[in-house]
């Protein structure tokens, strides 16, 4: 049984028949090659493509528009991502692009993709060793998600879901109380626990996507951490997972501001931080290179997002200079 989140948003412990009924009615599935070894049910004729970070590319993304027109598809129709956060976002940029935009169904099976990058409609790939340089917003007419998912994750998924839950905590007094309450469950991949921060953060995501669908005022909340994780990311040629960049990201850049942030807040989510990650080990000329590429920074300066307290999210914008000075230091006093 379903609970509806929104008004296309449905969330539930077991959502098979809903996913199937979603698959008969599409044209398209794509997947990647670790769900549909494990869910043949559900993959049967989709179109599968390789899994991780490096592969949402170019290449991927046309190889998803060509089985589109392979299949005939047209405006009427829809495509449904089957899979995790880089499925959603190469899927989901094919459906913006192809005939110039069809529909699209999210079926996220990943706990990053579920409490995250499947809402939202933010779609893109990785150009040029840029995290996510060429994209569009485009929101998928349904998202389903299905928790059962969870039982197949293998432990680096988790760790990469923590990453964007944890963020999406902070967000609301609220929910960063729930994440405290449920950290033992969280650190001991207990489903059960994960049923019941799973929808806060739905609710959560959805109502500043809807707020803001396009990134230009609130929703730059979202983006806590992900800084320094994207440039993280790029440097180590993603040889981690995705949430594991933001948990550093968001650790390295609450240090970097840290005289901004409540003091006890701060010592609470540096313990967090350090249950699920250690600082990172890049040089912050390394760093402050890839951020001075990221896409929202203007006139110059790199802009951090950081939690001065639970659910008061705020913005800072450095210098080129003032950010290599504040890495080394937050780098130095993580140590």
């Amino acid at each position: 049984m379903a609970d509806v989140i929104d008004e296309n948003i449905y969330y539930g412990l077991d959502l098979t028949d809903e996913i199937k009924s979603c698959i008969d009615s599409s044209a398209l599935v794509v997947t990647d090659g670790n769900v549909a070894a494990l869910y043949p049910d559900l993959t049967e004729n989709a179109f599968v493509i390789e899994a991780g970070e490096k592969h949402k590319t170019p290449d991927t993304l046309f190889s998803i528009i060509r089985a589109m027109h392979a299949r005939g598809m047209t405006r009427r129709d829809r495509v449904i991502a089957l899979g995790g956060g880089v499925v959603g976002d190469v899927t989901g940029l094919a459906a913006a692009l192809y005939m110039r935009g069809v529909k699209w169904v999210s079926v996220p099976t990943t706990l990053l993709a579920m409490t995250d990058s499947g809402i939202g409609g933010k779609t893109a790939i990785d150009f040029d060793g840029v995290k996510n340089l060429v994209g569009a917003f485009h929101l998928p007419c349904a998202t389903v998600v299905s928790a059962k998912f969870l039982s197949t994750l293998p432990d680096r998924e988790w760790l990469c879901g923590y990453g964007e839950l944890i963020k999406t905590c902070l967000l609301t007094e609220s929910s960063f109380v729930l994440l405290k309450q449920k950290l033992g469950g969280l650190l001991g991949k207990n489903i059960g626990e994960m049923v019941g921060i799973i929808e806060p953060c739905l609710r959560i995501k959805n109502d500043v996507v809807k707020e803001d669908p396009t990134e230009c005022g609130r929703r730059k909340i979202l983006n806590v951490g992900h800084t320094v994780g994207h440039a993280l990311e790029s440097i180590d040629g993603y040889a981690l997972s995705h949430g594991e960049y933001v948990l550093k990201g968001m650790m390295t850049e609450c240090a970097m501001c840290k005289e901004y942030i409540d003091g006890e807040f701060y010592s609470e989510i540096l313990e967090i931080f350090k249950s699920f990650t250690s600082p990172p080990r890049s040089t912050a000329k390394f760093v402050c290179e890839k951020a001075k590429s990221d896409k929202k920074n203007a006139d110059g300066l790199i802009s951090i997002m950081f939690p001065v307290r639970a659910g008061e999210i705020t913005e800072i914008k450095l210098s080129p200079d003032e950010f290599t000075e504040r890495y080394t230091a937050a780098i130095k006093d993580l140590k």
